[in-house]
């Protein structure tokens, strides 16, 4: 299949994937079924059909298998998913799903959509509506089937095999474990789609943010199976709220019969609260530089498989807030060719904290390397046990060494840019990656520190980040550990 593309003409996001020309759309379908349901498309909707629709001429398997559209509210998302959600249904034997993070606001938003279906001319398809709690679900006559599901990761829906999943309101998500649940559940479909719908978030926003990040940089790939579409101000840091053109840039429905109302904005700017209204209604992910800790493709530039620690070995270790997860990193020096850089891999990652201690304790006196742990962190709690197990009669001193916060704030932002310039490596560990990609930053003072996004377990990052600040601040010879 050829990848030529041509650039968007109409209603253009800041983030957008091109439609290809030469490739085969079930679009024009989409835009008739809304037709036929009453609705007539915005021309953004049209654009996000007809790129998300795409398909493969001789498998027919759609070129998209995940579509992510982030747009200010009141703009036509749930139009637009309606339709894809009953041009999927009109197949038959299809099984389509609404997801949530709970099920109250699963079973609430599938209930808003099933009348606004009902109240259209797709209700002469439908055989019958299930509303009984627990069991609902829109049954076609054809056979196909919609209903609200909320598998949990350990559940994962595995009784369902899914076509289309629509996850709407997917800021409201504060991790990935409603993903990790539905995609297992389409592994097996071929022609499966899954549908994430949402406005900006904020740092709670977690899977939401993921896609946003992974959306942005996959828009120029031609070989991505993702489609993503984001309608944003250019420069969000630096727009005022009363700024028309924003407005625009962000609402692609603003001036069409239908669309959102320019005095509506005009009154949101002047009453709301600053931070909502640009989530709302510019579609602004608010302290935009604060809410990134690493990026991804930062992080994925640092990848070295051949590099390891060689010299001046040290340790971090760290735990959860919550005391149910820990984790014991290494750092130290290598020779790259070119400069030396420093090398960080995990030892050990799990909820065995007592476990984890006494692997730092055996390592650090295996390689005469101390083990920095944050003061004020949960893991200090570890500190009596590890200065008794790595005590040395010899020299009267054990391998324990206590930072207190405010170098803890030092030795995030020296890994920050030890990162951005490559002087920090890794080998691709997914336990120190997913800590990276999930880390925000929250404001010390005028500077910052590493802070988890949502659920996410960072303790691999803040290990790594401790035991590299060791390498690069080791005196000659450290003090015993006043506890």
């Amino acid at each position: 299949m050829s990848l030529t593309r041509t650039p968007l003409t109409t209603a253009d996001p800041r983030w957008g994937t091109k439609r290809r020309l030469d490739s085969p759309t079930r679009g024009p379908l989409d835009v008739q079924v809304a037709r036929l349901l009453g609705w007539d498309f915005f021309p953004w909707q049209h654009m996000v059909c007809h790129v998300a629709g795409e398909y493969d001429p001789r498998t027919k398997v759609p070129v998209y298998r995940t579509v992510g559209v982030s747009v200010s509210r009141q703009n036509g998302k749930t139009t637009l998913v309606c339709t894809r959600i009953a041009r999927q249904l009109i197949a038959p034997r299809q099984t389509v799903a609404y997801t949530a993070q709970d099920r109250g606001l699963a079973r609430t938003k599938w209930q808003e959509q099933v009348d606004l279906l009902m109240s259209t001319p797709f209700a002469e398809r439908v055989d019958h509506v299930d509303r009984v709690n627990h069991r609902e679900m829109l049954v076609m006559q054809n056979g196909s089937r919609y209903m609200p599901v909320t598998p949990s990761s350990r559940k994962a829906g595995r009784s369902l095999s899914l076509d289309l999943a629509v996850i709407d309101e997917a800021n409201a998500h504060r991790d990935m474990g409603v993903v990790s649940a539905i995609q297992p559940a389409m592994a097996a479909r071929p022609h499966a789609q899954i549908w994430l719908l949402s406005n900006a978030g904020d740092s709670n926003s977690a899977m939401w943010r993921h896609y946003t990040d992974v959306g942005r940089l996959e828009v120029d790939n031609p070989a991505s199976t993702m489609a993503w579409f984001e309608w944003c101000p250019d420069d969000p840091d630096n727009v005022d709220q009363f700024d028309r053109a924003a407005w625009v840039a962000a609402n692609p429905s603003m001036g069409l019969p239908g669309g959102v109302l320019e005095h509506a904005l005009a009154d949101g700017a002047l009453t709301m609260d600053r931070a909502t209204f640009f989530r709302e209604h510019l579609n602004c992910w608010m302290d935009s530089a604060v809410l990134i800790g690493i990026d991804a493709v930062t992080w994925a530039a640092c990848r070295r498989d051949d590099l390891v620690p060689q010299s001046q070995v040290m340790f971090g270790l760290d735990f959860t807030p919550e005391r149910d997860r820990g984790c014991l990193a290494v750092a130290g020096l290598a020779d790259d060719g070119a400069e030396v850089v420093t090398p960080v891999e995990v030892i050990e990652s799990g909820s065995d904290l007592e476990h984890i201690v006494a692997t730092a304790a055996r390592v650090a006196n295996q390689w005469n390397g101390f083990i920095t742990i944050d003061r004020g962190s949960p893991a200090a709690s570890a500190v009596p046990a590890l200065e008794r197990l790595t005590w040395d009669d010899s020299s009267l001193t054990h391998k324990v060494r206590l930072i207190p916060f405010t170098e803890l704030v030092r030795a995030c932002g020296d890994f920050h840019d030890a990162a951005v310039h490559a002087r920090v490596t890794h080998r691709g560990d997914y336990r120190l990656t997913d800590a990276v990609l999930g880390a925000t930053k929250r404001k010390v003072g005028e500077a910052w520190a590493f802070a988890r996004r949502g659920g996410t377990d960072i303790s691999p990052l803040m290990a790594a980040t401790l035991a590299r600040w060791a390498v690069v601040t080791a005196p000659e010879e450290l003090e015993p550990t006043v506890w």
